[in-house]
């Protein structure tokens, strides 16, 4: 069956790519069976396995010639029926990972543009003894949990457990960051809609490769939490304030340290022109080098950026030895109403370590995943998903924007963040690396030469929903799946902020301007097409599974805050409801979504929460 996968990628991949050669080809067919053998959700894959091998029978060319396999995968993804529109995507974003990503550091499109080059590079493991019993077991080093380890470490013996590795101090290619320090390969997507799921893998969590924008948390999101948490003045208070001027100031929030990099100038006259609003992004760095590096999203060590691990328990400020990379949390062991236990796997050998007290950190896609692993129950867990969900635009400018580089966001917007019952969108500039555009934005219609060659000249942005939609967990045993179902309110809101930035990139002047739906609208100036008119058939996109390209670096709401345990899985103070000894201090403690990057959030909330231990 693998030699008829094999015909019938290399027959659709020739069609797609005839340009590529031999070697290059062989890359990118090295990279899909990965993707076969390592993509999260099995059954997605099995049906893609079962088309391909159907499609490797000569009496498939009867039908569909080598010539018109384009023309059919677009019919596909045009198509009125779920599924079909399911597989045309499939195969589009998976041939198009396949020829942005490379196994061997180097993928098949990078001979075809100027983009930066290096090597596969190495992670150092460490081995260390574990424990036999720590008074404090943080699980997760990221935001919520490096907050945690800092503020009890006065007080406990504190250990941080995760599976995640230290940063290399490397610049890291993309295909080796999304391996080494992404969950699931940076692969994993929800199912119904399809949302691509990029959640941080390391030590120091999402912030030691996240895009470095730090927003505050907006008053009118803190007035509503306090609403749906059946408080008044708890969250929106001075005590979380000062727990957000606190965590700010750690970090050196500030935008002195951004600027609008070259692939966001003419994105900036364009809103200008539009009547948009926009700003420099704060971020939590400490010097100039990410203004021009581009690849910090990948992990490049701690020296600029003000991770969880260097702002929190770096070596001036935390016992290193009680650091453990690389060690999973299978579960908690509980006895009455009390952890007693953690049980680890680090080197492929199950220890179990006594505990006092347990910080989940996890994440919100993980900590639900060991509470339910642990048996605890409570009909709010691992549901309430919030994920920001964002889909994109592109412009081609005749001036080279290279879209990898520079800072990896300079502006956003939030003119319409309230847009309608405290729910919106913000629009922001994108860090458009190969792996973002060609999945994202895939070309079958235009001369594959022209259109790899001129990925130079494209820049990309974002829509990011405040979302009312919700998700939830399946799959909980093994390898947890999420679902997710996306409402028309926040599509409406969604299709408003890809006209803002359509209407923008045409102000400014752009050539073409492509929008991440699926099939790939397009418009060319050169076409004579009245961009009102391209912009009328944007309005009718419907709010169907797989119209539009979506994904999430925001997970949020999984493990909600509430007084009442029939209402959320955590108290006021974040203590789990019906235990006595197990905290939550990450992002699924929100009892909605933050409404912008939710970095400072989190902090801000475990600092707030664990400060009353």
């Amino acid at each position: 069956m693998e030699k008829r996968i094999v015909k019938s990628f290399r027959a659709i991949f020739l069609s797609l790519y005839p340009n590529f050669n031999a070697e290059e080809t062989k890359n990118a067919e090295e990279y899909f069976f990965f993707i076969l053998k390592n993509y999260p959700d099995k059954t997605e894959i099995a049906q893609l396995r079962l088309f391909l091998i159907l499609f490797s029978f000569e009496i498939r060319k009867i039908f569909i010639k080598d010539l018109r396999i384009a023309t059919y995968l677009k019919r596909l993804q045009k198509s009125n029926l779920m599924l079909n529109r399911k597989l045309g995507v499939s195969i589009t974003a998976l041939f198009g990972l396949s020829t942005a990503r490379s196994l061997t550091g180097s993928s098949a499109v990078y001979n075809y543009f100027n983009y930066p080059k290096y090597k596969n590079n190495t992670i150092e493991k460490n081995h260390y003894q574990l424990p036999k019993s720590i008074e404090v077991a943080v699980v997760g080093s990221g935001a919520g949990g490096g907050v945690a380890a800092n503020i009890l470490k006065d007080k406990y013996e504190v250990g941080i457990f995760d599976k995640g590795s230290f940063l290399n101090n490397e610049t890291n290619n993309e295909t080796f960051g999304y391996h080494n320090f992404y969950e699931s390969y940076a692969m994993q997507q929800t199912k119904n809609y399809n949302v691509l799921l990029l959640a941080g893998k390391s030590i120091g969590g999402g912030t030691s490769i996240n895009w470095t924008t730090s927003l505050r948390t907006p008053e009118q999101v803190l007035q509503e939490w306090d609403s749906l948490s059946l408080q008044t003045g708890y969250f929106n208070s001075s005590e979380f304030n000062q727990s957000l001027d606190f965590v700010s100031k750690k970090l050196n929030v500030s935008a002195n340290n951004n600027h609008i990099p070259q692939k966001e100038i003419e994105l900036t006259k364009g809103m200008s022109l539009n009547n948009i609003n926009y700003e420099v992004i704060p971020t939590n760095v400490s010097n100039s080098h990410s203004l021009e590096c581009g690849f910090c999203t990948f992990g490049c060590g701690y020296d600029s950026r003000n991770t969880s691990y260097s702002a929190w328990f770096g070596k001036d400020k935390f016992d290193q030895n009680n650091i453990f990379s690389s060690t999973t949390i299978k579960k908690l062991i509980l006895r009455g109403d009390k952890a007693t236990h953690i049980e680890v796997e680090h080197n492929s050998e199950i220890h179990t370590i006594g505990v006092d007290k347990v910080v989940l950190a996890g994440g919100s896609l993980n900590t639900p995943s060991i509470l339910l692993n642990s048996g605890y129950k409570n009909k709010h867990l691992g549901k309430h998903l919030k994920l920001h969900p964002v889909s994109g635009v592109a412009g081609k400018f005749e001036n080279e924007q290279k879209p990898w580089a520079g800072s990896m966001q300079g502006i956003y917007s939030h003119d319409s963040l309230f847009k309608n019952n405290n729910y919106g969108y913000l629009l922001e500039g994108l860090p458009m690396h190969p792996s973002l555009f060609f999945p994202f934005f895939p070309n079958n219609n235009d001369p594959f030469d022209g259109f790899i060659r001129d990925y130079n000249f494209w820049s990309g942005s974002i829509v990011l929903t405040s979302d009312t939609s919700s998700g939830k967990i399946i799959n909980k045993k093994n390898n947890p799946l999420w679902s997710y179902n996306f409402n028309d309110f926040d599509h409406n809101h969604l299709i408003d902020g890809l006209i803002d930035l359509v209407r923008s990139y045409y102000l400014g002047e752009a050539n073409e301007i492509m929008v991440a739906s699926s099939p790939t609208m397009h418009w060319k100036r050169s076409s004579g097409q009245n961009i009102e008119e391209f912009i009328s058939n944007i309005q009718k996109i419907k709010n169907q599974k797989y119209r539009l390209l979506l994904g999430s670096a925001h997970q949020m709401g999984t493990a909600r805050i509430h007084p009442n345990p029939e209402e959320g899985v955590v108290d006021l103070n974040g203590k789990v409801h019906g235990l006595e000894n197990v905290y939550i201090t990450d992002s699924s403690t929100f009892p909605r979504c933050s409404g912008v990057n939710p970095m400072i959030t989190i902090q801000a909330m475990s600092h707030f929460l664990m400060s009353k231990i």
